[in-house]
């Protein structure tokens, strides 16, 4: 058995950046996961490539020696890739995309306009559905990219933060904390609660922002899908809370939104693909694009995460 691709950018990373905490962010995956691929790289070489220590991170002598090796392996992936690429920019190109409902309503038609204009001839299949969804579907292959909820680690997953989402309280406009501007964790979680199920990348966001803050969410119902979530909501079952773009319109005869705070929660989201999948030239447009939209709306309850905000200076 021979290393893998994977593994050989990730042992070039470490190579080039002398710090395993700088590559793992350079490639975009968990510091355990890049240790763990370069220990598996190393077992089935059967050579110790670093030397690591508290303070330093140097190749080995075998290290060495692989590195112009890695070098040319890569650098002859790159160049046939390339040239597929090259041989299909004529093609008519094919891109599977998913996103979460309450972000295709707002992002996806101006994404998909401005792709079509690069690609008039583009053919576009858009997935949309919640994050547990989008993340099966970028591990199977059915799906290239997709806006969704970070959920926890995966290494078959890369994941590029782009904002940070608020959740609020949704409820009935008659509700007593209707009449609040803001209302406070305690107070909502004192009402009958509908949360998402458990697993769910709202619930995970949710569970662990309330643990953080001594709290604990108790549901009296949980459902998967916000529609079905604000219907209940809407016929007084209880209370729920959604980040702010998944709630109902202000316009909304009978349901409000109000800031939840004491703790603020939001949830992640950012961009997924596949870690050992290599995107091509219609992905890599379609994601430029992607990233422009969203940083140029301007939204409630979103706020940039600091790389984007430092990657768009």
């Amino acid at each position: 058995m021979s290393p893998t691709l994977r593994q050989f950018a990730a042992f070039l990373k470490v190579a080039r950046l002398g710090s395993f905490a700088r590559a793992a962010e350079a490639l975009g995956m968990s510091q355990p996961a890049l240790s763990q691929a370069i220990s598996q790289m190393e077992g089935t070489l059967d050579a110790r490539l670093f030397d690591r220590t508290t303070r330093s991170v140097r190749l080995t002598r075998e290290g060495a020696l692989l590195v112009p090796h890695a070098e040319a392996i890569l650098a002859s992936v790159e160049d046939a890739v390339g040239a597929v690429r090259r041989q299909g920019a004529t093609l008519r190109p094919r891109i599977s995309v998913g996103t979460l409902p309450s972000h295709a309503t707002i992002f996806l038609a101006d994404i998909l306009r401005l792709f079509r204009l690069r690609y008039p001839a583009a053919e576009v299949a858009v997935t949309d559905g919640t994050s547990d969804v989008l993340y099966a579907g970028i591990e199977s292959g059915q799906i290239d990219l997709a806006l969704a909820s970070r959920l926890r680690e995966r290494d078959t997953v890369r994941f590029r933060p782009l904002f940070r989402e608020r959740f609020a309280l949704v409820l009935p406009r008659s509700h007593p904390l209707a009449r609040q501007a803001a209302v406070n964790w305690n107070d909502a979680l004192a009402h009958d609660f509908i949360a998402f199920p458990t697993g769910s990348a709202g619930y995970e966001a949710l569970h662990d922002g309330l643990e953080r803050a001594n709290l604990a969410l108790r549901p009296v119902m949980t459902l998967a899908q916000s529609a079905t979530v604000l219907k209940m909501v809407e016929a007084g079952v209880g209370v729920t809370a959604l980040p702010m773009l998944g709630g109902p319109k202000p316009d909304h005869p009978n349901l409000t939104m109000r800031p939840l705070a004491d703790p603020v929660i939001e949830r992640e989201v950012g961009i997924l693909q596949s870690s050992a999948f290599v995107p091509t030239a219609g992905m890599r447009v379609f994601e430029e694009i992607m990233c422009a939209c969203i940083r140029h709306c301007e939204l409630p309850g979103i706020a940039a995460t600091t790389a984007t905000q430092r990657r768009h200076r």
